[in-house]
């Protein structure tokens, strides 16, 4: 392996993997035609080399004005601006300037690899490596292989990025690659429910960071620039033309008008606020509740999450008991004042809820799944809809610190607080949210699940490397597919079922979503032939 590596671009992200590769112990040439950027590359490198504690992170790199007309290395990364015509210019000097056998590659995200390297001379030596930000602290690596890419070539590439330290995957040359295309749905999902007020920003992030995200989609576009998230959505829509993935019109407001998040003082969030950080809500503790021996409670189904959901109010509640079978529905006690539906996790519950309702007294509250029983349909029939408490529970309450509760207009302040009560005795906070299909964290996991699935179906990447990238790439909780398993294919295609028939099409179920209710060991070979 030739210990030398040209990087091409001196901001933040080509001085960052020049950092990572002098780490690794190659002597860098890092190009930069701004010389009055060279004192602030100097001054990140000297940064990056106290982060690593290793002095030689910046004496190895060499920064220079331009190209020379040769010289040896094995690789090159090229970082520049994301257009087009300046790669395939840079491309095309990196092509005579260095020998054959060096590896040339782009970090673009954005751009068709194919595209930059239309006109290089024996382009099997052309690839991706696309680098997330910032390099010296992000552990993944894209390594996206174009028409034209060799066998031998991405293998060289894999071991270059593990002598850098860092996770490799293998992306097809498509939109957006892996990472920013499965994150599309984060956004855009997100953009949707907000326009639809399904809850208010501060919400909406809560409920995303209690299902286990690191961030709240809006605190992370105004992190990232909503200029720079809107330019990726764009990019990627227009190759695709996938009307799911269409950017946001509130987005594009938002940028014309200059707000652009962090970095332009004001977003979704003002900042600084008077405060200093803006509230961004989801604070408050789940209540520790005594064992209450007030209540008489009913858990009606079946399944993981009725079995996880029994042991949680068995531990809160004395008196607990379980229905597995809707034909003894009939005999429930009618000292009974919570019943806790659950079902199947994938049927509607009307006809359970309605029985529910007509052999319980007024008093008692009637909880039921709201991302796949319609909500509307069972207060349009109950002869008390004021106790009916929609909620939604994704997979696990062990992985969901937070459940969304459906506000309707006809649920009591009194049901409301029950459920804050329920939920906050089993150790999970709750939060409001209108009733729209899928509420909000249903429809967003489920079309990044749904997203995936179509990723791995078109080929992009394997099944593994899909999940790899999305929890190293975008910090996610658990990679899309493990999660798709882990809350049902079944559950997932009702829920976006209900959005498609509402919001249009685009929105549905992808046909190989059943795949993820099969034996695990079986899905990439499955899904791969889907």
């Amino acid at each position: 392996m030739n210990q030398t590596i040209v990087v091409v671009g001196g901001g933040a992200m080509g001085a960052g993997i020049a950092a990572v590769a002098a780490g690794a112990g190659f002597d860098v040439a890092l190009i930069e035609p701004d010389a009055d950027a060279h004192a602030r590359i100097a001054a990140l490198l000297a940064k990056n080399a106290e982060r690593a504690g290793d002095p030689s992170v910046a004496t190895r790199v060499t920064v220079m004005t331009a190209l020379p007309a040769s010289i040896d290395a094995g690789l090159v990364i090229e970082a520049a601006p994301e257009r087009l015509d300046v790669k395939r210019d840079i491309f095309a000097r990196l092509a005579s300037a260095l020998p054959d056998t060096a590896l040339l590659a782009t970090n673009t995200s954005s751009l068709s690899v194919d595209e930059i390297a239309a006109e290089v001379p024996l382009p099997q030596r052309v690839l991706g490596l696309h680098f997330f930000n910032p390099p010296v602290v992000m552990n993944l690596v894209e390594i996206v292989r174009a028409a034209s890419t060799g066998d031998a070539e991405i293998e060289l590439a894999r071991a270059y990025v593990e002598r850098f330290g860092k996770t490799a995957v293998i992306a097809a040359d498509t939109p957006g690659f892996i990472v920013n295309r499965i994150a599309r749905p984060f956004y855009l999902q997100a953009l949707a429910a907000l326009q639809l007020d399904v809850a208010p920003i501060e919400d909406l992030d809560a409920l995303a960071r209690g299902a286990g995200f690191r961030m709240g989609p809006f605190e992370l576009m105004d992190l990232i620039g909503l200029d720079v998230n809107l330019a990726t959505s764009e990019s990627i829509y227009e190759r695709t033309g996938a009307a799911r993935l269409a950017p946001s019109g509130l987005q594009r407001e938002m940028v014309a008008d200059g707000r652009l998040g962090r970095k332009s003082g004001a977003g979704f969030y003002e900042y600084p606020s008077p405060e200093g950080e803006p509230d961004r809500g989801g604070s408050s503790e789940p209540i520790d509740a005594d064992v209450n021996a007030d209540e008489v409670v009913v858990l009606t189904g079946f399944g993981s999450l009725g079995d996880e959901m029994n042991e949680l109010l068995s531990q809160r509640f004395e008196r607990v008991s379980r229905i597995e079978n809707d034909d003894d529905i009939a005999s429930v006690s009618p000292a009974t004042t919570i019943a806790i539906d659950v079902g199947d996790g994938t049927s509607d519950r009307l006809t359970a809820i309605l029985e529910l309702d007509g052999a319980l007294p007024r008093e008692a509250a009637i909880f039921v799944d709201a991302y796949v029983t319609d909500v509307h349909a069972c207060l349009a029939r109950m002869q008390h809809p004021e106790r009916l408490i929609g909620y939604g529970i994704l997979g696990a309450l062990e992985r969901q610190r937070i459940v969304e509760i459906v506000d309707t207009e006809s649920v009591s302040d009194d049901a409301l607080a029950l459920a804050e009560e329920v939920f906050g005795a089993m150790g999970v906070q709750t939060s409001l949210v209108e009733n729209q299909p899928g509420l909000f964290l249903g429809r967003l996991v489920g079309s990044i699940v749904n997203e995936a699935v179509i990723a791995v179906e078109e080929g992009v990447a394997s099944v593994d490397d899909v999940d790899a990238a999305m929890r190293l790439g975008v910090n996610y909780p658990i990679g899309p597919l493990a999660w798709g398993r882990e809350i049902g294919g079944a559950r997932i295609a009702r829920i976006l079922r209900a959005v498609a028939k509402k919001y249009g099409d685009e929105y549905g179920p992808h046909r190989a979503l059943w795949i993820l209710d099969i034996d695990e060991e079986r899905v990439p070979e499955e899904l791969a032939d889907a």
